[in-house]
């Protein structure tokens, strides 16, 4: 039967050209083609421009806001991702309009700690006022030009001075002291159990630096809560540090008040005045009512100096416990080297002298200092965050240069320095007790795992005016803890006989040692006094 149908159109149906046919099933694709002109044509504009000379682009996965949700996931450990998909050394990474300069290789690291124009003030100014909540005169005086002048001089001066020459000697004899009369009363009745060590070293370390930092009227000392809102304040500091709202960081909110309210009668009775007090404390409080500050910003400045006390010192401790302690073989050549090299005397009466200073334990236990060193490695996770306040040039061991551009925040990550086989071999990830006493991998002495190599990449106190002050008190008073619990008890598993040692938690950009996930939650030990030593009484020398 005969088509009436016109050429070039259907059959039983409207006249519709082929070429309409063509437009219609063409649409999709276009509309298609179109949206992603359009979102380029965005991403180009809202993208941050990169010169060649800064450092390769790496582009998220999710544009825009990818590294911002990496970060926010992963934290510090992002930058160790970042460092192992891409291997760069150094990397630009776009974050909605803006950029960061991340830098992974030790020795651009070194170059940057180093580098006067990299500056960790606009961070500090920045985040000052919203985490400790100083009035506004303290604010204005903190965020403007008295506040450069202000953290340079407790930077520069009362940090440093405190914590050098008698000063350091004062303060650690105070810390050694209180650990001693704790530790020789412990287990006096020859055991005890440890529900949880991280929650019992905390304590311990606590009241030994509280007392050799605060003098006799330590705020520590009068309430255990004090102590418990310093950790649970650490925990929020970050959120506190984006002012996020008050009903999202109730945890935060609560510990900081309880810190100041505990830390405002100490300053408003000048106790940092103290014979008994510190330099520590009596340094930077004068500084500040030199700057102009009344006694209660000083406290609500001052909630932050027990983290530079003990934010470190007791993760570090612990991880170091559970890394000796877990192996038993470990511990058998450890107490046979502490014993011959660090004990100095022992009494008829009872009375061990050990020595905890650090020259001594270098120099005659080299697996405890290689203990002590890769327990470091394994657990420092900085990232130092500064802003370049110029353009600036940093320049890699092979001579090539990046460009730094003023007013772009850089993030030096020294947890991906720590984690990086081409400077540490193929066991990067394992715990090694003696990786610092190996002979050098090669006949060159310069391959992954060689001395020169980890020498470059072991960076654990950072670097340039920020170099880690305290780590010789902090060093001390584990090497005290350590020595002890080596030679004076039987360290096991509080259940069950194998170690069953706790992951990490997430590692906060924050801070900078890693804590044991769930505030070592499980995680007991049971200690009995060592035959021969159920008596002793400790004395610690430096």
């Amino acid at each position: 039967m005969a088509s009436n149908s016109t050429p070039g159109t259907l059959p039983g149906g409207p006249a519709l050209n082929v070429s309409g046919l063509d437009t219609m099933a063409t649409a999709p694709v276009t509309i298609a083609i179109a949206v992603v002109v359009v979102g380029f044509l965005i991403l180009h504009i809202l993208s941050p421009s990169v010169d060649p000379r800064e450092p390769p682009l790496v582009k998220p996965r999710i544009p825009l806001i990818g590294h911002i949700l990496g970060l926010m996931r992963h934290q510090a450990s992002y930058h160790i991702i970042l460092q192992r998909s891409t291997g760069k050394p150094i990397a630009t990474l776009p974050m909605l309009t803006g950029k960061v300069y991340a830098v992974w290789d030790p020795h651009l690291i070194a170059a940057g700690l180093r580098n006067k124009n990299l500056s960790s003030t606009p961070h500090i100014k920045a985040v000052t006022p919203a985490v400790t909540q100083v009035t506004k005169h303290t604010a204005d005086l903190l965020t403007g030009p008295e506040g450069d002048h202000l953290t340079d001089r407790m930077m520069l001066h009362a940090i440093p001075n405190s914590l050098k020459g008698a000063s350091i000697q004062r303060l650690n004899e105070t810390a050694l002291a209180a650990l001693a009369s704790s530790l020789s009363a412990f287990a006096a009745t020859g055991s005890e159990s440890v529900p949880n060590a991280w929650l019992w070293l905390r304590r311990l370390i606590t009241s030994a630096t509280g007392k050799a930092v605060y003098g006799p009227e330590d705020p520590f000392a009068k309430d255990t809560e004090v102590e418990d809102a310093l950790w649970d304040l650490e925990a929020n500091l970050l959120k506190l540090s984006l002012n996020l709202p008050a009903p999202l960081v109730k945890a935060g909110h609560r510990a900081r008040a309880v810190l100041q309210q505990a830390l405002m009668p100490y300053y408003a009775a000048r106790h940092d005045e103290d014979a008994a007090a510190s330099d520590f404390v009596r340094l930077r409080a004068a500084e500040l009512r030199t700057g102009g500050l009344p006694d209660d910003d000083i406290a609500r400045l001052e909630m932050m100096l027990p983290f530079a006390a003990l934010a470190n010192t007791v993760p570090l401790l612990f991880w170091l416990i559970c890394n000796i302690f877990s192996r038993p073989e470990l511990v058998e050549q450890l107490r046979q080297e502490v014993e011959a090299g660090l004990v100095t005397a022992k009494t008829d009466d009872g009375e061990v002298t050990l020595l905890a200073g650090t020259a001594a334990v270098e120099e005659r236990c080299p697996l405890l200092m290689s203990c002590y060193r890769e327990t470091l490695r394994r657990t420092v996770h900085q990232v130092s965050t500064r802003t370049a306040m110029q353009d600036t040039v940093l320049t890699d061991r092979n001579g090539r240069q990046y460009l730094l551009k003023a007013g772009t925040v850089v993030q030096m990550a020294i947890g991906a320095s720590h984690a990086q086989d081409e400077y540490w071999g193929g066991d990067v990830d394992e715990f090694k007790p003696d990786r610092f006493i190996r002979k050098e991998a090669d006949s060159n002495g310069e391959g992954p795992g060689s001395s020169k190599a980890m020498r470059a990449a072991f960076q654990p106190f950072g670097g340039g005016v920020h170099l880690c002050p305290g780590r010789y008190f902090a060093f001390a008073e584990m090497m005290a803890v350590v020595s002890t619990l080596l030679l004076g008890f039987e360290v096991e598993p509080l259940e069950g006989t194998e170690w069953k040692v706790p992951g990490f938690a997430t590692r906060s950009v924050i801070d900078a040692v890693t804590k044991p996930a769930k505030q070592g939650e499980g995680f007991g030990m049971r200690f009995r006094r060592r035959q021969g030593w159920e008596n002793v009484r400790w004395v610690y020398q430096l």
